[in-house]
């Protein structure tokens, strides 16, 4: 099955090393991947920010992976697609894997004898010139338990740069979010940011005098609410 991870060669390499550690508000980085919910995880991935990584606990007996993706959501559609991966982290005794490729999406069906942690990742289009965001799904079920975010700190927390410019305004350039609630950006200017409604990652953010409603799209940006045009982008 090695194969199959051509499209995330880190996935497979550093999946066997890394340490349990405490999942981080994003997903972009697989030594802290963000932990998987029961039900739908949807999500966009978008060619110019990078990879996706989650992960959840096979408990002993039957777990089944499903990934799903559709059409270009924002940006061109360069044509190709974007491409999934799983693997135990770190394999245990009796613990299999196996995988099947659809149209649009692949499924993972494993058995483990003992609590076993499984590594997923997404990788997007491969566009670095042009962008395409793609959305996509992943549901898992069976004998399986997920991590939590409780203790960590909010998914808004992080590095972004500004992608919209706002009028009769000076760049802010790269802007911090930070989990006191508050907004430093490299320009000088400060601000604050609230959560608004959880379910749907609206925030309201107020930098200087401006004051916005945005909706958080992890492990990739925040986007006007209404627009859905890309405000901040998040950075590695």
């Amino acid at each position: 099955m090695y194969h199959r991870f051509i499209y995330l060669p880190s996935l497979l390499v550093v999946c066997f090393f890394a340490a349990i550690v405490p999942a981080s508000s994003q997903s972009l980085k697989l030594e802290a991947p963000a932990p998987l919910h029961e039900g739908n995880n949807q999500a966009l991935i978008d060619s110019m920010v990078g990879d996706h990584y989650y992960y959840f606990y096979a408990e002993p007996g039957k777990f089944h992976i499903a990934w799903s993706w559709g059409g270009a959501n924002e940006g061109f559609n360069v044509g190709g697609k974007p491409s999934f991966a799983a693997a135990f982290n770190p394999k245990t005794t009796g613990s299999v894997l196996s995988f099947k490729n659809g149209p649009n999406g692949t499924t993972y069906d494993g058995t483990v004898t003992q609590r076993t942690r499984v590594l997923v990742g997404v990788s997007p289009v491969n566009s670095k010139l042009v962008r395409q965001t793609t959305p996509y799904n992943i549901v898992v079920t069976g004998n399986v338990s997920f991590g939590s975010a409780a203790a960590g700190p909010d998914a808004i927390v992080g590095v972004y740069a500004q992608k919209l410019m706002f009028q009769g305004e000076p760049e802010l350039g790269a802007v911090k979010f930070l989990a006191s609630g508050t907004i430093a950006t490299s320009n000088g200017e400060s601000g604050t940011w609230k959560l608004f409604d959880a379910d749907s990652g609206i925030y309201t953010v107020t930098i200087g005098s401006r004051r916005m409603t945005l909706t958080l799209q992890r492990g990739r940006g925040l986007v006007d609410t209404t627009s859905k045009g890309t405000v901040f982008e998040l950075q590695r």
